[in-house]
């Protein structure tokens, strides 16, 4: 039987991992080699500057759990941020490739990983999504599971959860995301937001966009914090900490409804693949 071609960035990926002290099963990087196949069949691998799937073999230090898989919208041009997600408090214990508990959980208080990409660092920041999949769980206030800011409105660039029944959860891409918010949602799935101008911006939950767009024309302005993923990097510190457990996130150029939706089903064959959905 004829074996199996693996894409190229899913080959690259492993190479960095094994480079970065960790490894992966057969099994995972099949799984892998999958969801970049559909990315690409999708025509959206461009629309990625950060990828992180949060997967291989768990060790002390969570080196595969730390390499993301795209580093740039393609393998052979300019890759963004650190080779690796800068660890902060994050154990062992925290992270589980499979299952129910598939992904790695926060805490809250201390635990969240710098990127090393910061804002300044892209091509240009009119545009932009941010995307996380979460396992789900009550907040009960602000928590940012992707977020950067700098001093003023327009630096602010996080992916919300909020309290049902408050603001709920939402997008900010260099504004106050008025109408982008749904009313609050604790399940599991994918939470993304994505400004495709000054003047559009829409919440996702599992591909499907909120009713309301953003239609405020904000000026969007770059700088120099790198995103925080399970915090919010406030001017260099972390704050509102994200207390659950993340199954991957990513950030990137602004999306259609279109696009959104073939991340979704992308992301949720890869999840399924690895039983936690």
């Amino acid at each position: 039987r004829p074996r199996q071609t693996l894409h190229p960035e899913a080959l690259d990926w492993r190479n960095r991992v094994v480079a970065n002290g960790g490894s992966v099963s057969g099994t995972t990087l099949n799984a892998v080699d999958r969801f970049v196949k559909a990315i690409h069949a999708a025509g959206i691998r461009d629309r990625f500057y950060r990828l992180n799937l949060f997967c291989g073999v768990s060790d002390g230090s969570l080196n595969a759990v730390r390499t993301p898989l795209f580093r740039g919208p393609s393998l052979t041009g300019t890759q963004f941020g650190g080779a690796m997600d800068t660890n902060f408090n994050f154990v062992q214990g925290d992270y589980a490739e499979t299952g129910a508990s598939g992904g790695l959980i926060g805490n809250g208080t201390s635990k969240y990983l710098n990127t090393g990409l910061a804002p300044n660092a892209l091509p240009s920041v009119t545009t932009g999504h941010l995307a996380a999949w979460t396992r789900g769980g009550i907040v009960a206030g602000i928590t940012r599971m992707i977020g950067t800011d700098a001093t003023v409105t327009a630096n602010r660039m996080t992916l919300d959860r909020r309290p049902s029944g408050a603001v709920g959860d939402l997008i900010n891409w260099g504004s106050i995301a008025t109408g982008t918010f749904n009313s609050g949602d604790d399940s599991a799935g994918l939470f993304s937001g994505s400004r495709l101008s000054l003047t559009s911006q829409r919440f996702f939950k599992n591909g499907s966009p909120a009713t309301a767009v953003d239609t405020q024309s904000a000026a969007v302005t770059a700088h120099s914090n790198p995103w925080f993923v399970f915090a919010n990097n406030a001017n260099g510190s972390p704050n509102t900490y994200y207390q659950h457990r993340l199954a991957s996130y990513s950030i990137g150029d602004g999306m259609t409804a279109e696009q959104m939706l073939a991340y979704y089903n992308a992301l949720n064959a890869f999840m399924g693949a690895l039983s936690r959905t």
